[in-house]
């Protein structure tokens, strides 16, 4: 049965992607390791594309995207619990402001762009064409914290 909402983990696509979101791990000196790495890797993929933008690219972007709002001291109102144990892991390190603006970029990019499948979608749910108001307002409120200093 698959999982369909407006909030950015209420879709199967969203839910595949963050069971990959692991703890950070330490290197044998003691740093972190790329912390930011797995989430940087959905946001830079979906980035890349100049192609039709898939639904299962658009929903893990904005799922990374959620990440690193939350790590930067924003989360979604209700976070899957992989990532209050994710950020616990990070001992406090916060992504660069370069990570946030191209989540940002991305989420953008996935809620304006015309061939984004994501918007296509929530617009066949809209009689006028236009991407759900619930959808949209979610879209905003993840770029609304994406732009915000460290808490």
């Amino acid at each position: 049965m698959g999982t369909w909402g407006f909030n950015s983990f209420e879709n199967d696509n969203a839910s595949d992607w963050i069971w990959g979101l692991k703890p950070a791990k330490k290197s044998l000196l003691g740093k972190i390791k790329d912390p930011f790495a797995y989430p940087m890797s959905a946001i830079n993929q979906l980035l890349r594309s100049d192609l039709y933008l898939e639904s299962s690219e658009c929903d893990e972007a904005i799922a990374a995207a959620e990440c690193l709002a939350a790590a930067n001291g924003y989360p979604p109102a209700t976070p899957p619990e992989e990532i209050p144990a994710w950020i616990e892991s990070l001992k406090g390190n916060r992504p660069e402001l370069s990570m946030l603006e191209r989540a940002a970029q991305a989420v953008t990019k996935t809620r304006d762009d015309e061939q984004s499948e994501s918007r296509e979608l929530w617009s066949e749910s809209n009689d006028d064409a236009s991407p759900d108001p619930e959808w949209l307002a979610a879209i905003d409120d993840l770029l609304d914290r994406l732009a915000k200093p460290p808490a």
